[in-house]
């Protein structure tokens, strides 16, 4: 059973909605999963936001521009999935648009999120931004993000290189076997990096006054195996895959091999865990996330299946 078999796309026809919604069509091509386009009309924030103390305000144009609106955003991303040869459904939801995708990926379930960052704001504009941001926090499963800066290489294949973000947690555990199923349906290669923040393992051995030298050294040696079992794990699946060691800010290290790399796709766990080699993940994932010029997917747990 493929690990993408159905991709969730919210759309609100800005222009890093479109390059979502493009993204999404090459991820569905390389993966072969189905892809549903979604929308969301929050009829009752409109409302509000037009709504007059000093009178009654007509609200029924207001109410069909929205929906029009809504009707166009979805036929543009359905043509431009013709276009690419891809197969696609459109929903529209309703309600605000982070709790009504969260809301309609629960009953859905697909495989995978498709999501922009930085969309337009202004009336009829309730999506994208903070919507990305609520959906990473709740959603159960893999959330791509694409930022406005991604360029697309025209290309069926969405991806030739993927960094993947690993400590010994089990977000980060997921995100590697996220990573591998990309990689086998894309011909990928990935590059397996642990990031060893200098700062902390400087903070720790002192507040437990334990040499720094000695410190540094664990945390390698414990970095090698964490990154040597998943080269195995990549190797027994047929992946080419490199590992690599960084020191610094995680953020700004990982940030700088996926550069380095020509990295077309990041993988990253949240919620790793708490203690010394905590060292990745919570606000790292989402630093990463903030300012990747390339995709981004971030994974909670292992998918089911």
């Amino acid at each position: 059973m493929s690990a993408f078999e159905s991709l969730f796309v919210p759309v609100d026809g800005s222009e890093v909605s479109t390059a979502a919604v493009d993204f999404a069509l090459r991820l569905a091509k390389a993966t072969g999963a189905a892809v549903t386009f979604a929308h969301a009309v929050d009829l009752t924030g409109a409302i509000a936001q037009c709504s007059s103390p000093y009178g009654a305000t007509d609200v029924g144009p207001i109410i069909q521009a929205l929906e029009d609106e809504s009707k166009q955003i979805l036929a543009r991303a359905t043509e431009r999935a013709k276009a690419a040869g891809v197969s696609a459904s459109a929903v529209e939801l309703a309600g605000a648009a982070a709790t009504a995708v969260l809301d309609a990926a629960a009953e859905r379930k697909p495989s995978a999120i498709v999501i922009g960052t930085h969309g337009r704001q202004g009336v009829g504009r309730f999506f994208l931004g903070s919507t990305a941001e609520g959906v990473l926090r709740r959603a159960d499963v893999p959330v791509f993000v694409v930022s406005q800066s991604v360029e697309d290489g025209g290309g069926a294949t969405p991806f030739s290189t993927i960094v993947v973000a690993l400590d010994d947690s089990d977000p980060a555990d997921a995100a590697l076997e996220i990573a591998l199923a990309l990689a086998e349906a894309a011909k990928a290669g990935l590059v397996l990096a642990h990031a060893i923040d200098i700062r902390q393992v400087y903070a720790l051995a002192a507040s437990q006054r334990y040499p720094a030298t000695a410190a540094f050294a664990e945390e390698r040696a414990a970095a090698r195996a964490l990154l040597d079992a998943a080269a195995q794990r990549a190797k027994a699946r047929g992946v080419n895959a490199e590992t690599v060691v960084l020191e610094g800010s995680p953020v700004e290290s990982l940030l700088d091999v996926a550069g380095s790399r020509g990295a077309g796709l990041v993988a990253i766990g949240t919620h790793g865990r708490r203690g010394v080699r905590r060292l990745l993940f919570g606000s790292v994932a989402e630093g990463v996330t903030r300012a990747s010029s390339v995709p981004v997917v971030v994974v909670r747990q292992r998918p089911v299946g």
